[in-house]
């Protein structure tokens, strides 16, 4: 009803708009058309474009050298002790392979000897046990200055730890020793490769120890010896090294042989073995003949002066060695002579000789065994030859061309061989006496 009523009442009426209305009608058109993208004319998006341009071009203006010098914000000082570095800020520890970045201590403005002042105030005199860091130095307690390098340690300290070692490949040590095995008792001659230091000291593993440069140190008993080299250079940095020295035991050779008064050629010899902490063994018997049996048994085919040498070789290879010089000479044959005799003087027996004229020790003759030849000569002392015999059963019974010889120091001289062959020759002084 109420449409009907003012459809017919109003449609017929017209009302003219004011000015006012159609003004803010346009203003509400433009704003929508500068909203909307329009290629032909002016609008947001255009305007969006030209702020974001000008934007870059002051941003790139402001980023020039100097304006970045004086930009640098201030990055927080870094205490150094030894090979740690604590940061002051954070309280965070680097160890000495992480790498600490610093950087110049600035305020921000223009003068930077001013903020290097104002940041030293600021850290308030810092003890004796911290480095600061200062315009990419560090200052120590000992007066040692340097740049921090990415291992966060001093960089002369890298060079001084450098020259103790000199040079080095990675993994190498200071220490050259002339030998590093051996046996018991071994003689080492060590070297110290170090290029500069101050001072050396060694410890050789047995208590013992020594200053000096390139030292010499005998081991006398068996084992694993640790070798330690200390070497200090300036300001006490010192670099310390060791090296291993193997002292292995040695054996001992020993051995006898039976029978102990043999015979050359008749007698077979066997050779017993005594040797101790070894497990190998060479026997050379002097005739051109070696064995490596235990305990060997050898036959001489003649009579000589044999040499025997036994050598005996541990499990780690260490060697010992004995020998019996002439093994053989005068093994079961003898000859000796009395030094004094009493002549019988009832008259000369010929030189017949036999038990009672020996218990009486009436004839100069040899006590012998294995003799197969022999001849006898006494002289006196001008050298006139008193006795001779060729046969071992007649000796000399005192008497000279029937007469009994002056009491006194007589001089006789033996010659002959023995029945294996071995040759022989002997000399000296009989007395005679008196009733």
């Amino acid at each position: 009803m109420f449409r009907e009523l003012f459809r017919h009442k109003l449609e017929n009426a017209e009302i003219t708009p004011s000015p006012a209305a159609g003004a803010d009608l346009m203003r509400k058109l433009g704003r929508r058309e500068f909203l909307h993208f329009n290629p032909s004319q002016f609008n947001i998006w255009y305007a969006g474009a030209v702020a974001v341009a000008g934007t870059a071009l002051a941003i790139i203006l402001a980023s020039g050298p100097d304006n970045k010098t004086e930009k640098q914000s201030v990055t927080p000082a870094t205490e150094i002790t030894g090979a740690v570095i604590h940061d002051l800020k954070s309280g965070k520890v680097a160890e000495p392979d992480q790498t600490v970045e610093t950087k110049n201590i600035t305020s921000g403005n223009r003068d930077r000897s001013n903020a290097t002042d104002r940041t030293k105030a600021d850290n308030n005199k810092p003890s004796d046990q911290e480095n600061i860091v200062q315009n990419n130095k560090v200052e120590s307690p000992s007066g040692v200055t340097g740049p921090v390098t990415g291992q966060g340690l001093l960089k002369e300290t890298d060079d001084k730890k450098n020259m103790l070692r000199g040079r080095m490949k990675p993994g190498e040590s200071l220490i050259q020793a002339s030998v590093t095995k051996g046996c018991t008792p071994l003689k080492v001659s060590f070297r110290n490769m170090a290029a500069a230091y101050d001072s050396c000291l060694w410890t050789f593993g047995d208590g013992g120890h020594s200053a000096e440069k390139n030292p010499e140190w005998l081991f006398d008993m068996p084992g694993d010896y640790d070798v330690i080299l200390t070497v200090y250079g300036i300001n006490g940095l010192n670099s310390a090294f060791s090296a291993t020295i193997t002292v292995n035991p040695r054996p001992v050779a020993r051995f006898e042989f039976s029978p102990e008064n043999a015979i050359l050629p008749d007698d077979e010899i066997r050779f017993m073995n005594y040797s101790t902490d070894a497990v190998r063994y060479k026997w050379t018997f002097g005739d051109g003949n070696t064995s490596d049996q235990f305990e060997p048994k050898h036959s001489y085919r003649k009579f000589g002066k044999y040499n025997i040498k036994l050598v005996a070789i541990s499990e780690s290879g260490c060697a010992d060695s004995t020998s019996v010089m002439n093994a053989f000479s005068g093994a079961g044959y003898s000859i000796d002579f009395p030094n004094a005799f009493i002549p019988n003087q009832n008259g000369p027996s010929g030189g017949y000789y036999s038990r009672m004229s020996d218990e009486a020790s009436q004839v100069f003759h040899p006590v012998c065994a294995g003799v197969s030849d022999y001849q006898l000569r006494v002289f006196s002392k001008r050298g006139i030859l008193i006795f001779e015999s060729n046969d071992i059963n007649i000796g000399w019974d005192g008497y000279f061309k029937g007469q009994l010889s002056e009491s006194g120091v007589y001089i006789w001289k033996v010659r002959g061989n023995f029945m294996n062959g071995e040759p022989f020759t002997k000399m000296g002084d009989v007395t005679l006496l008196k009733n």
